[in-house]
């Protein structure tokens, strides 16, 4: 008994010892964090120095420590293309309710650049048929087929003033985009999961046809999470995931089925350019903050 005893005590010491570990292991996670984030600040500030030389005054160390800091940490790819970046590919963005951060693609050349990509499907082999915590997250690769996720998006867009474009292509390698004003997901939301993740969109122009407006307002919808205004959940009868009423006019997360199709509505549908049994090549969701009138 005494030898079981003191078998016991040497467990506890040695569990007392590993928890003790994992403290420091966790204290060392977030210094390589943080540091992780200074080097992509100091990496940046070159770039954005270079275009300041409007500047006529020298500035004070509190003025530059604040705009510095506010450059090295972009908000989006708009602030990134503002700094001097001028090259498509993969950044870190800083969204003002998403301090930490996250990886996204940016579209520095299609219409002015500056477009954070939000989705993207262009061969088929990521599979976006879901459910809620993968569209909450986001999933895919961000160089390809992906969904940057609605809880991003979300803090990307939640104060509005943001504009969408679209970009598709089909299997004949004829191209079409729909452009929208005004765009956000559970905007002005205090809880945005709850509330599931709203669409607002307007202002619709370009070549495809509007298939978005219709879905304006509505809840996202996943074949786990049934949130549409149909008797049946939309996601789960047409293969995919999107702001479903009753059901819909675009279904861009559908199935990939390569063109035309004999199933109704099921692939990457968007019915004002290509009716409803023809899945598109090609799609990418992407968005800006709205530049001021003129």
């Amino acid at each position: 008994m005494k030898a079981l005893t003191g078998h016991a005590h040497n467990l506890r010491l040695e569990a007392d010892s590993l928890k003790r570990g994992q403290g420091v292991l966790d204290q060392r996670m977030d210094r390589l964090q943080s540091e992780q984030n200074r080097i992509i600040q100091v990496a940046l500030l070159p770039k954005w120095w270079s275009g300041m030389s409007f500047l006529r005054t020298p500035l004070s160390v509190t003025n530059c420590f604040c705009i510095c800091m506010t450059a090295a940490r972009p908000k989006d790819c708009s602030e990134i293309m503002a700094s001097g970046s001028s090259a498509d590919g993969v950044y870190s963005v800083f969204p003002i309710h998403d301090p930490n951060g996250f990886m996204v693609y940016c579209d520095m050349n299609t219409d002015g650049g500056g477009w954070t990509v939000i989705q993207r499907r262009e061969d088929g082999s990521v599979n976006f048929f879901r459910g809620w915590e993968a569209y909450r997250d986001g999933f895919g690769t961000t160089t390809g087929e992906h969904w940057l996720g609605l809880q991003r998006i979300y803090s990307l867009t939640r104060s509005g003033g943001f504009e969408l474009r679209i970009d598709m292509a089909d299997f004949d390698n004829a191209t079409a985009f729909a452009s929208y004003s005004n765009f956000s997901v559970g905007r002005d939301s205090v809880n945005p999961e709850e509330d599931g993740y709203p669409l607002t969109v307007d202002g619709y122009s370009g070549t495809a046809g509007d298939s978005l407006l219709k879905h304006s307002g509505m809840r996202f919808t996943t074949k786990d999470r049934d949130q549409d205004q149909s008797e049946n959940n939309c996601a789960a009868y047409y293969q995919g995931a999107w702001w479903y009423r009753n059901c819909h006019t675009s279904n861009l997360n559908g199935q990939y089925l390569g063109g035309g199709h004999a199933s109704y509505a099921d692939g990457v549908e968007w019915s004002s350019w290509t009716g409803w049994q023809y899945s598109l090549r090609f799609t990418e969701m992407k968005i800006r903050p709205r530049k001021p009138e003129s």
